[in-house]
C-alpha cells in the first residue's frame, strides 16, 4: 500500500471517529471521501456503512469475535470496502438482478424466531439505533451481492480431476495420517468413589483378566465410561498415549491415574503412521483447490470492476 493511500486511511478513521463521537458536526458528516462513477460517498456514508455491518452481525447472532474482527478491518478498509460493495451492487442492478421478496422474508422470520418475537427483535435493533427497514435494505444488498457473485464468479470456476491428482502427489505431507490404536478401555471416575475404592476395583480388574475373562465383560460390570475405540497419536492425553503406543496387541495396560479417575487399557489392534490415499482425501482436495480458485477468480474479478469504474478517494 502507498504511503498516501495510508494516510488518507487513517484521515478517514480519524474522521469517522471524530464524527461518531461528536454530535454536533454536521458538516463533517457530509464531507465527501470519495467518489465512485457518479455518486459521492460521505463521511455518513461510511459510518452508516460500518454501523450497518455491526448492527446486521449483532442481529444475525455472529460471535463477538468475529464481529471484533470484521469490524477491525472496517475501521482500517472501511472506504474500500464500502467502493466494492458499491461497484458490485451496481454491477448487480446492471444485469436486472432481482431478489425475491419471500428470501428476505425469510431471512427476517428466522431472526424473529432466534429472537423469540418480532418485538424482541425490534427491541434490539433499536438498541443498536437500527431499524427493521434498514434490517431489510441490508439483507437485499446481501443477497444482491451473494447472488451476483454466484452469477459472474462461482458458475465459471471448476476443478478438474487432474488438478487434484496433481495437488495431492505434490502435497503428500498433508496426507500424512499418524499411528492409531484400537483400545478397549476401563474407566472409573472418581466422581463415583473414592480413591482406595478404585484402587482396589483396578487391581480386581487386571485379576479378573489375567484369570481369563473377557475384558468387555469386565467393562460391562465396572467401567463408568464407554470404551474409547480407536485413538490418533497426538489427539490424547500424552501421559496415556505413552502407555498406548507402548503396548503389544492384546496386551492390558496397569491401571493409569488421571485427573478424573484411573484407566485399564487393552490395546486390540495398531495401525502405523500412513499417507492417507487419492480416494480418502479427493473430496476435501477438490473443496480447497476450489476455495483457493474462487478466491483469486473473485479478486480478479473485483480488480476488473474498479478498473472499468471511475475512482477517487479525497
Amino acid at each position: 500500500m502507498s504511503p498516501l493511500l495510508k494516510v488518507l486511511r487513517i484521515s478517514i478513521l480519524a474522521l469517522f471517529l471524530l464524527c461518531f463521537l461528536t454530535k454536533s458536526a454536521p458538516a463533517l458528516e457530509d464531507a465527501i471521501i470519495g467518489v465512485v462513477n457518479n455518486e459521492v460517498i460521505t463521511l455518513k456514508d461510511l459510518r452508516d456503512y460500518i454501523h450497518s455491518a455491526y448492527v446486521t452481525m449483532v442481529t444475525q447472532g455472529e460471535d463477538q469475535d468475529k464481529i471484533k474482527e470484521v469490524m477491525d478491518d472496517l475501521k482500517q478498509n472501511g472506504i474500500q470496502k464500502l467502493i466494492e460493495d458499491k461497484l458490485i451492487l451496481s454491477k448487480a442492478n446492471q444485469i436486472q438482478m432481482t431478489i425475491n421478496p419471500k428470501a428476505i422474508d425469510d431471512r427476517i422470520e428466522d431472526l424473529k424466531k432466534r429472537y423469540g418475537s418480532e418485538d424482541n427483535l425490534i427491541n434490539a435493533l433499536i438498541e443498536n439505533r437500527a431499524s427493521l427497514t434498514e434490517l431489510r435494505k441490508k439483507i437485499t444488498d446481501q443477497l444482491k451481492i451473494q447472488y451476483v457473485i454466484e452469477d459472474q464468479v462461482k458458475s465459471k470456476v471448476f476443478v478438474n480431476p487432474e488438478e487434484v491428482t496433481k495437488f495431492y502427489k505434490d502435497n503428500q505431507d498433508k496426507f500424512k495420517r499418524e499411528p492409531k490404536v484400537n483400545v478397549q478401555s476401563i474407566f472409573l471416575s472418581f466422581d463415583k468413589r473414592n480413591k482406595t475404592v478404585i484402587q482396589e476395583l483396578a487391581q480386581s480388574a487386571l485379576t479378573r483378566l489375567k484369570n481369563g475373562e473377557k475384558f468387555e465383560d469386565v467393562a460391562k460390570d465396572i467401567s463408568d465410561a464407554p470404551s474409547l475405540g480407536i485413538i490418533e497419536k497426538g489427539k490424547f492425553l500424552p501421559a496415556i498415549e505413552n502407555v498406548l503406543f507402548a503396548l503389544n496387541v492384546n496386551e492390558v495396560s496397569n491401571p493409569i491415574e488421571v485427573e478424573t479417575g484411573v484407566y485399564v487399557f487393552k490395546v486390540t489392534g495398531k495401525f502405523p503412521a500412513q499417507i492417507a490415499s487419492l480416494q480418502d482425501v479427493k473430496n476435501d482436495v477438490e473443496k480447497l483447490l476450489y476455495k483457493i480458485k474462487f478466491k483469486e477468480k473473485l479478486v480478479e474479478w473485483i480488480e476488473k470492476l474498479k478498473k472499468d469504474a471511475y475512482i477517487e478517494i479525497k
